[in-house]
């Protein structure tokens, strides 16, 4: 049954104070006041967590792919001892649950959009086009494997704000990809209603979280 714990136990005040901040600044403050009011100590809303920052400078090719490339050596280091060579991805957010380990990765896409004050064009951007990276073998591959989540769900959020969600063309792509996982993207049309993400998040992620 649909509930909305997580936006009468939110500190309302601090989220007001938040609104001059940036959509992630809210995201982040909205989400981690009332998981702390709920569930004291169990969750950590982290901004950018680091785990896939190198995955793709430590990735293996095979030799003969090797020997037809620009070819470096990824383990050089620079002479303070770190390495010359990280790259790979940096989510938004990841939502942990500190005391079994599961974790929601996530991104917040803001874009433009086709609404009534512009035209098709206004909705040009490819933000929204970006995110299908995650749905790729490689990466769905790692991502499950480091959240823990049930394979019920994707394990990651995305959450659109901006014109673009509201755009007729892009929330057909958009519903279009997430087919049978439409719990796993959030259209947040007004980002000065905390209430109605929270509500989102709670009724149907939380609960795999738990």
């Amino acid at each position: 049954m649909a509930t909305q714990e997580l936006r009468k136990r939110a500190n309302w005040q601090t989220i007001s104070n938040a609104k001059a901040l940036k959509t992630e600044e809210i995201f982040q403050i909205s989400l981690q006041t009332a998981l702390d009011s709920l569930y004291p100590h169990k969750f950590k809303i982290d901004r950018h967590p680091k785990e896939f920052g190198n995955i793709y400078s430590t990735y293996s090719l095979p030799q003969d792919v090797l020997s037809q490339i620009y070819n470096i050596n990824i383990n050089e280091k620079y002479a303070n001892g770190n390495n010359k060579y990280n790259w790979g991805i940096s989510m938004d957010f990841a939502i942990r649950n500190i005391d079994n380990g599961k974790i929601l990765f996530g991104e917040i896409k803001r874009q433009d959009g086709w609404i009534e004050t512009t035209d098709m064009h206004a909705g040009r951007g490819n933000a929204h086009e970006r995110l299908c990276k995650y749905f790729t073998p490689g990466l769905m591959r790692l991502l499950r494997q480091k959240s823990g989540i049930s394979e019920k769900i994707l394990p990651f959020w995305i959450v659109m704000a901006g014109d673009i969600t509201r755009d007729p063309r892009r929330n057909r792509e958009i519903a279009f990809w997430f087919q049978e996982y439409t719990n796993n993207y959030y259209m947040w049309r007004n980002t000065n209603d905390a209430g109605s993400l929270l509500d989102f998040f709670e009724n149907n992620l939380l609960p795999y979280l738990l």
